[in-house]
């Protein structure tokens, strides 16, 4: 079996709390919670979970995009965590991001050629090999050579986003995090991309982590999933197993919002609908920090958190995994 091209192992990132005059730090929020996920070589990774879980804070935190608390990010031997401003630009040659606005993470000021060209000009590409190389990449994600001399503002949404993925590609990374790329997309569009990326990653053989809140569209596109909750990754496991049958409450719950595309098995299928809100992770519940939500929660879960266990295809922190072939309301209509 091939090694990881990519090793996240405890990350930690917390944000500071800050109240009063003089903005003082009061606390941390855990937007990641000793997070551990191995990436391997041409692997999509989809992670999931809800709004705040964590699941932008785990690519930001991946290339120091935002810094991390603890943790290590190895890649190539090498810590990203601990590498040098000199040795962090050479990792990030192979480790690039693809953001979720398309307009946002574009220089409205500077004509494409500029943006896409940009990552080149800082690893000392002369000026016409960086002219040659942006009407390659401009090519291969679907646009005109000539669309260079044109401004972010004269493009859809659906050509913004396939400039953010040109720019995120002109240094041929070997791993490509994608946050939502395709969510701010209309549904044809984001198909158009979906099957974009797919071409891109079978043509050069890149690792992606894909970063999303639709089951429907990671199920499409990925090979494993990590399911995320308040900062902790709950269930992990590759796509079938996952999908058709899930360990996790939280992932059963999930699972059973997404709409199918039978309407006889859709109208006769029941719904989970979890109580209440997702707690504040500046002061997460004891134990299992699902068990607020959790209709089969019970006394262990309270002051006992999960551990991670394999369990036929994945691995879920569950103190009360769903068994083999048994749903989550099999379960509740005990």
């Amino acid at each position: 079996m091939s090694e990881p091209i990519l090793r996240i192992e405890n990350l930690v990132t917390k944000y500071p709390i800050r109240a009063g005059l003089l903005r003082r730090t009061v606390g941390h929020v855990h937007a990641l919670n000793n997070v551990s996920i191995d990436l391997m070589p041409k692997e999509t990774l989809g992670v999931v979970g809800e709004s705040g879980c964590g699941k932008t804070t785990l690519g930001r935190s991946i290339l120091r995009l935002v810094e991390p608390d603890s943790g290590r990010v190895m890649y190539g031997g090498s810590d990203v965590l601990t590498a040098n401003s000199s040795g962090l630009r050479g990792l990030r040659k192979d480790l690039q991001i693809v953001f979720q606005d398309p307009y946002a993470s574009l220089n409205p000021r500077l004509p494409i050629n500029e943006i896409v060209g940009e990552p080149l000009a800082v690893h000392g590409v002369t000026k016409a090999e960086r002219r040659a190389r942006v009407g390659e990449i401009l090519r291969e994600v679907g646009l005109l050579p000539e669309h260079g001399n044109r401004y972010p503002h004269e493009f859809s949404g659906g050509q913004r986003q396939r400039i953010g993925i040109a720019r995120a590609l002109i240094l041929n990374p070997s791993v490509l995090i994608l946050d939502e790329p395709v969510s701010a997309l209309d549904v044809s569009i984001q198909a158009q991309i979906l099957n974009l990326l797919r071409r891109i990653q079978l043509e050069k053989q890149i690792s992606m982590i894909f970063i999303a809140h639709d089951l429907s569209v990671v199920r499409h596109v990925s090979d494993r999933v990590a399911v995320m909750y308040l900062g902790r990754v709950v269930e992990i496991g590759d796509r079938t197993s996952l999908y058709e049958n899930p360990k996790h409450p939280y992932t059963a719950s999930l699972l059973s919002a997404v709409p199918l595309a039978d309407p006889v098995t859709e109208r006769s299928r029941k719904r989970i609908v979890l109580q209440g809100d997702v707690p504040s992770p500046a002061h997460p519940p004891s134990g299992c920090e699902f068990r607020t939500r959790c209709p089969i929660a019970q006394e262990r879960c309270v002051t006992e958190r999960p551990a991670m266990q394999s369990m036929e295809g994945v691995s879920v922190a569950c103190h009360f995994p769903l068994g083999r072939d048994e749903s989550l309301v099999s379960r509740l209509n005990r």
